[in-house]
């Protein structure tokens, strides 16, 4: 009785993988840390740029802007793109500041007035948050 049990269900699963989760062979988290972080802080970079070049609130776009650079070699250097020996010591330390301010970076979002900041730059930066997370954590 029990082995028709098991034969029907490998009749259901024909077609699903053997291993219980499908997902690793279809996504690399790795890859998707990796670039996701980069791309994360390059749009918040690109942002700032923007903001400079329409004048707006100038000083901290360009204050903003260092902070982001600085943030993009630090990662650069953790996923291994950029051979820095500045960051070595220090590597977990600052990645972990960095989550801390896409963190409060998304709170403030969500309570800004503007759209933009609440439905676009609020999730980038979560998604920077946990992109960053992720990394810290497989490397």
């Amino acid at each position: 009785m029990n082995q028709y049990f098991k034969m029907k269900n490998k009749k259901k699963r024909l077609l699903w993988s053997i291993s219980n989760c499908c997902f690793k062979k279809v996504i690399d988290l790795d890859i998707i840390a990796k670039y996701g972080s980069i791309i994360a802080i390059s749009i918040i970079l690109l942002s700032q740029i923007l903001n400079i070049s329409e004048s707006n609130n100038i000083r901290m776009s360009f204050f903003s802007m260092f902070i982001n650079i600085f943030f993009l070699l630090v990662v650069l250097n953790k996923v291994e793109i950029l051979k820095l020996t500045i960051f070595e010591e220090q590597m977990n330390s600052i990645l972990k500041f960095i989550i801390f301010v896409f963190v409060l970076n998304f709170f403030a979002y969500l309570i800004s007035e503007v759209p933009i900041h609440n439905y676009f730059f609020a999730p980038v930066s979560f998604l920077g948050a946990y992109f960053i997370f992720v990394l810290l954590k497989t490397k």
